[in-house]
């Protein structure tokens, strides 16, 4: 009976010592991400007070240092071959991005042109406005969208545009418009009275990851607790 209640300790101990590593961890993560966007964070603003470069000036720079540059482009051409993104939200409404590729002196480029609601029936595509703008400079800011390996894409290569797709995927988009592309995208930032045009590429404040760390550290630690207490008043039943 001894080793059989001395077993039964053994793998409590584990129980809890696993639940309070994983919750440390998730605590340890949410760290790490405080600490990534307050490093974007500050990335942006001193990209910001670059103020607006042209295009060409991106070529001297490498691909990492590109991100969240303000630049201006002035279009030689563009592509009838349009893509909406699926899945954008705007105050909790669900619609797309229209994404138009561009050809520029560097090559082509994606230009996020920005939001439409979609339409009820979700069977169909919002009207594609008219894209008047393509024909002049346009200023954003430099994008290159992360992937989410749980999203699958659905668009093929059969040549029918508008088309939707999942993510920006450039290996994949290029594929679909049989164009090569440059290995990030434009945020247009201007005005507009087709599209909504919101360039946030930090969604949620740092700060609340420091709160959401303190969660997971307090439930580690609540655990312990708990489980210590728990254990302590069984030890004094059993001696009583």
């Amino acid at each position: 009976m001894p080793h059989h209640n001395n077993f039964l300790t053994i793998i409590s101990h584990l129980i809890v010592l696993s639940a309070v590593t994983i919750l440390c961890v998730l605590g340890t993560w949410q760290l790490s991400r405080y600490a990534d966007k307050t490093a974007r964070i500050e990335q942006i603003t001193q990209r910001s007070e670059q103020g607006v470069i042209p295009h060409e000036r991106l070529a001297t720079l490498m691909l990492e240092d590109v991100r969240d540059v303000q630049i201006s482009i002035t279009p030689t051409g563009a592509s009838n071959s349009l893509l909406w993104l699926d899945n954008q939200q705007h105050n909790g409404q669900v619609g797309f991005k229209l994404i138009a590729p561009v050809e520029t002196e560097q090559g082509w480029l994606l230009v996020n042109l920005g939001w439409v609601a979609g339409r009820k029936d979700r069977l169909s595509l919002p009207v594609v406005p008219a894209l008047h703008e393509l024909q002049a400079p346009l200023k954003g800011a430099v994008s290159i969208p992360g992937l989410n390996r749980f999203i699958t894409e659905t668009a093929i290569a059969d040549g029918v545009f508008p088309k939707v797709i999942q993510q920006v995927e450039f290996e994949r988009i290029s594929d679909l418009l049989t164009l090569p592309l440059l290995p990030y995208m434009l945020t247009v930032t201007q005005p507009s009275q087709d599209f909504i045009r919101e360039w946030r590429p930090v969604v949620m404040e740092p700060a609340k990851h420091i709160g959401y760390a303190l969660q997971w550290y307090g439930l580690a630690i609540a655990a312990c607790v708990i489980y210590f207490v728990a254990r302590r008043r069984k030890a004094l039943s059993q001696e009583s």
